[in-house]
């Protein structure tokens, strides 16, 4: 092989290797396994129906609702803005483009082309455990 076809051959498989790197990382779900320990005063908001925590380390946030506990990403699903939630309305908003959710995820308006991801919630004694 001569060397131009060599130098050819190496950008192109290079090209080939960082494209597929790219599209493989766009795709995978980031893993979401964690804890909560209820009788932490960090996480004492959650002990009060609509309180909340926001695990900023794995984007969600965990509600308390009236039946138990909503786990849901914060990215909003229009541009990847990170929302926020107020209690008072029991919403989550998008300050990008005024998307917004309710405390289940579901799109109330704006938007945002789906709902929030949602995590399952498994709770035994006072450790809430929240994973995808």
């Amino acid at each position: 092989m001569d060397r131009k076809k060599f130098i050819v051959s190496a950008c192109a498989l290079c090209a080939t290797g960082s494209v597929l790197s790219v599209l493989d990382s766009c795709t995978k779900t980031p893993v979401v396994n964690f804890t909560l320990d209820l009788s932490q005063p960090a996480n004492a908001a959650l002990n009060t129906v609509g309180g909340s925590v926001t695990n900023g380390a794995n984007g969600v946030i965990v509600i308390r609702t009236s039946s138990g506990f909503n786990a849901l990403s914060t990215v909003c699903t229009h541009q990847g803005c990170t929302v926020s939630y107020y209690q008072s309305n029991a919403r989550l908003v998008c300050p990008c483009h005024n998307g917004v959710y309710d405390i289940n995820g579901s799109v109330v308006s704006g938007p945002p082309p789906s709902a929030l991801t949602k995590y399952t919630v498994t709770q035994v004694g006072t450790v809430l455990t929240i994973k995808n």
